[in-house]
Formats: C-alpha cells, structure tokens, sequence
C-alpha cells in the first residue's frame, strides 16, 4: 500500500464477524470508515506528527520527550540494558499471542 510515494505498513486484526458488523455499523453512524473509526479510539486527538510543520513537530517531541527528561533530572532512570527490555517485550507478545 502506497501513501504519499511511501510504502506504508498494513495492520491486520483478527475479529469475529459480529465484532466486525458491529465496528462497521457503529463507524457508519459517525459518518467514518472503519480504518477512521478505529483510529480515532485508538490514537484519540493526537496529531499527525507527518503533517506538522517544523515548528509544531518539535513542539510534538517536546512534549512527548518532557516527562522523561524530568523523570531522569529526578534520577528515576531504568537499570535494564536494551537486552532486557528486548526480553520483556518478547515475553509480554508471547503472552499476548497466547490468550
């Protein structure tokens, strides 16, 4: 799939089809695709960092960045190394994956 001359990723979900009639009718009443519809509930308002100006795409970063840099100048910093956290993030998809 194709967005702007750009390959983009494609999401696929699996659902019973009374999950997907009832998405489908709900997006409907809202005037939205399905895509749109589960976007919007999943993402919220959060902008489109794509679309920003450069000014409003470092305003984005700062904001999403200032919470962790004023968790690490209170010295709440992680002891995991990147392995760990990668074995973690294994573990809680396995997981996922299972249920």
């Amino acid at each position: 799939m194709y967005y702007r001359n750009q390959i983009v990723p494609r999401l696929s979900i699996d659902i019973t089809h009374e999950e997907h009639r009832k998405l489908k009718a709900i997006a409907a009443l809202k005037g939205q695709s399905i895509k749109n519809y589960v976007l919007g509930k999943t993402l919220g308002n959060n902008p489109d960092p794509g679309n920003a100006s450069e000014d409003q795409a470092i305003s984005l970063l700062s904001e999403f960045l200032g919470p962790r840099v004023e968790q690490a100048l209170r010295g709440e910093l992680s002891t995991k190394s990147i392995e760990d956290i990668r074995q973690i993030a294994r573990m809680q998809v396995d997981s996922a994956s299972q249920e």
